[in-house]
């Protein structure tokens, strides 16, 4: 049996409270992580996760995001901020904003759909299906039109 997207989503709770909560619970068990205080079962689902993170991160952003994650929360000896905009020779604010979109990419490895924050209103398929319909019947208003 084959279930749409659409129902697919409708299943998960994607509300905006639902994903930041996931959010949240992904930098708690980072947190918990880092400072050794996570089990053995979530430090197994987290180190899997930054492996497909690893897999993921081919683009030049990406790779610094991943590592400024790996030195960050997964180092034997985690780095501070101040180190990460040396070693990376980026601003202390892109370090923490790195750690952000990390946070939020293994939100989504580790909660599939129910990680990802639904498209707003004006990129979402539904609307841009909607302004194509427009404009095709507005143009073949105006093909019919002359013919």
């Amino acid at each position: 049996m084959e279930v749409s997207i659409t129902k697919f989503i409708e299943l998960e709770d994607c509300s905006k409270m639902a994903i930041k909560k996931r959010y949240e619970a992904v930098r708690r068990a980072l947190n918990r992580y880092k400072y050794k205080k996570s089990s053995p079962e979530e430090r197994k689902i987290l180190v899997e996760a930054m492996q497909k993170y690893k897999s993921m991160a081919i683009r030049e952003e990406k790779a610094r995001i991943y590592n400024v994650m790996l030195y960050y929360y997964f180092s034997s000896c985690p780095l501070t901020d101040k180190q990460l905009t040396k070693l990376f020779n980026i601003d202390r604010r892109t370090v923490y904003k790195d750690i952000d979109k990390g946070i939020k990419d293994l939100t989504v490895i580790l909660y599939g759909i129910g990680g990802i924050e639904l498209l707003p209103e004006e990129e979402s398929p539904a609307f841009i299906k909607a302004k194509l319909q427009e404009a095709i019947t507005k143009k073949l208003t105006e093909e019919f039109g002359r013919g």
